[in-house]
């Protein structure tokens, strides 16, 4: 992957006034090569393809002599990203632990910290390049029907790919899973791990949901078009209420909350990892992929972990835990390796199988429609000097740079839902666009007569994207194994849209309209906002804007989100579907617990990334609380 060849650090906001004293041709100098940098980055997503022929088995010889050199550590944490580091970073406070921290990514770069670079991110070795199974009911504008699911293969994980949108869910999400036998877990309980790890900036800052001063730095965009004020006013025409969805009320409008600091990315592996690494107890191994968890076939006991760095298999043991956090398709994917999962899966794929769970079941990932396009003609934003957008970036953390061009996020309730008035039920994100270039949707693969029939038109035009994402998907899939080589990806089967009474169906149809009602808006109309009225090759036999047509499209354009949760579900032993139990801990094998998404047996209202933050912080308290007591 591409090394950054640029040493200058960009920015603390606090550094600016250094700049000042800078000689020009020095300041030149770093623009140029942070330039370049960017450019060769930008090159490399667009002719990167993932999962080329992988051609490696892990023989019997090589386990045996990596065993005899196993390091040993107390704890072995599987997983660097949005839960792991936060993790790893908790767990070597204690100074008499020793700590290895596995990740099978690699460190971010200078340009993958640009949060205008986002999306291409995903079109890089920095994202796993899952994809699902072919899908009926939803996927079809993609090649061969399958969606792209964005995964971080990074440290800091899908923190360090995602749009850096920074969203808790909804306090009944958290309830929800406390009543299904997760004591501990309900919006009471978490509310002072989310607290504990936010460092937020925002006004007004209310300090009974908000706290500063943690790891995690957490802002509004440090750039917002003159687009943020029309839609903020059109969701007031509509009688929407400003909010801050992370706070009292979730229903409303708002400018997102982010992940960045001074205007650029700041993932968990910075946030966290940064400090903590130069802990002499804490090993942090990148390019560190764990194949299995060991564990002994008579005592049921975690023992440590197989691994893969440059080439070579290592062991490592754990003397008190090994905690997984790969993610909601990884952490699945290493237990079933492991021989833990369903007895007739492993068995089939002649897996040695040691605990009968329902390992890869509930798999939830939110949906998302993204066939809204909307182009405008009114009052053009600054014309933009890239000389001088580079040197707003790297002087103040500011410009256009600094966006990820997601200039507002609603949470709404709609007329489908039965839930209470407080809890959405669909997410609209407003995305502005100047001149959309096909590498923005590279990633998901639409087929070359998707692409050209929706989106090649607007490539000469600034544009307004909403997407409209399901909170609550009724329907579940399934991870389960393709071989037993551990390096091959899995089967992922998300079955979207197809529950029995097509409720996921109708509230995207009904997030849609509402999506729609935007547009004709007093404050939409001054800036001439049109819908693309270019449709979607497909859908020729409905008439444009129709019921029927949006039905169509629906099938054609919902791809998949990178919220992917709830396959080692967590839940007391009497739950058949349960993986971990509330303290994380997997049901009938000691000492491996898993500590990622993977665990939430609810959906929840909004992106994985805060959720997904509270387990790593909750998941350190719980796992010093007893060992420090043992």
């Amino acid at each position: 992957m591409l090394r950054s060849c640029v040493l200058f650090v960009i920015c603390s906001c606090a550094l600016a006034s250094h700049y000042d004293t800078w000689p020009f041709t020095l300041a030149d100098k770093y623009i140029e090569e942070f330039k370049t940098n960017v450019e060769e980055f930008k090159k490399f997503a667009q002719t990167y393809h993932h999962h080329e022929e992988i051609k490696y088995e892990v023989v019997e010889e090589d386990l045996t002599e990596a065993t005899k050199h196993a390091a040993h550590y107390d704890f072995i944490i599987v997983g660097g990203g949005t839960s792991g580091a936060i993790l790893a970073s908790r767990l070597s406070e204690i100074p008499e632990w020793k700590i290895l921290l596995l990740e099978a990514g690699e460190p971010e770069t200078i340009a993958t910290k640009v949060p205008k670079n986002w999306e291409l991110l995903k079109n890089t070795p920095y994202n796993w390049g899952y994809s699902t199974t072919p899908q009926n009911y939803s996927c079809l504008g993609m090649v061969d029907h399958k969606c792209v699911i964005p995964t971080g293969r990074a440290l800091g994980g899908t923190t360090a790919i995602n749009s850096m949108v920074y969203t808790r869910g909804n306090p009944r999400d958290y309830d929800l899973w406390s009543d299904l036998g997760n004591e501990g877990w309900c919006w009471a309980d978490v509310l002072p791990y989310f607290k504990k790890l936010e460092d937020a900036h925002f006004a007004p800052f209310d300090k009974k949901y908000h706290h500063f001063g943690g790891p995690q730095h957490l802002e509004h965009p440090q750039y917002l078009r003159f687009l943020t004020d029309h839609t903020l006013d059109a969701a007031k025409e509509l009688g929407l209420h400003l909010v801050d969805y992370n706070g009292k009320n979730q229903i409303g409008i708002s400018v997102p909350q982010v992940t960045t600091k001074c205007g650029r990315r700041f993932s968990t592996a910075e946030a966290y990892l940064e400090h903590a690494a130069k802990r002499e107890n804490l090993i942090v191994k990148p390019l560190s992929q764990v194949l299995k968890v060991l564990i002994s076939t008579h005592t049921k006991e975690a023992q440590g972990v197989v691994y893969l760095h440059e080439g070579k298999i290592f062991v490592a043991k754990a003397e008190k835990e090994v905690v997984l956090a790969a993610g909601a398709l990884n952490t699945p994917k290493i237990l079933l390796l492991s021989g833990i999962g369903p007895k007739e899966d492993c068995e089939k794929l002649h897996i040695h199988h040691l605990a009968d769970l329902k390992v890869g079941y509930n798999l939830k990932i939110r949906p998302s429609f993204v066939g809204l396009d909307f182009l405008y003609t009114g009052e053009e934003a600054q014309g933009h000097d890239e000389y001088h957008d580079i040197l707003k970036y790297l002087k103040y953390g500011k410009g256009p740079l600094t966006s990820p061009g997601i200039e507002a996020l609603a949470f709404l309730k709609t007329n489908i839902s039965k839930s209470p008035s407080t809890y959405p039920d669909i997410e609209l994100k407003f995305l502005s666009r100047y001149h959309p270039q096909q590498d923005l949707y590279s990633w998901m693969k639409p087929t070359p007569k998707h692409y050209d029939s929706l989106w090649k038109p607007l490539e000469a035009h600034n544009c307004l994207k909403i997407i409209v994402t399901l909170n609550h998907p009724k329907s579940s899939g399934i991870v389960k194994l393709h071989t037993s080589n551990p390096l091959h990806p899995p089967i992922i089967e998300p079955h979207f849209l197809s529950d029995e009474d097509e409720k996921d169906y109708h509230t995207i149809l009904a997030g849609i309209k509402k999506a729609l009602k935007f547009s004709h808006t007093e404050a939409f109309k001054k800036i001439g906002i049109k819908l693309n009225h270019h449709g979607v090759h497909g859908c020729e036999e409905t008439e444009f804007g129709t019921d029927a047509y949006w039905e169509c499209a629906i099938k054609y354009l919902v791809v998949a989100t990178e919220d992917v949760s709830g396959t080692a579900k967590m839940g007391p032993e009497s739950d058949h579907y349960a993986v971990v139990d509330k303290k994380l801990r997997v049901h009938g094998i000691h000492n491996l617990r898993v500590a990622d998404a993977s665990v939430i047996p609810v959906t929840m209202s909004g992106s994985l990334v805060g959720p997904t933050m509270v387990i790593g912080e909750k998941a350190a308290h719980i796992i010093m609380e007893e060992w420090i007591e043992h």
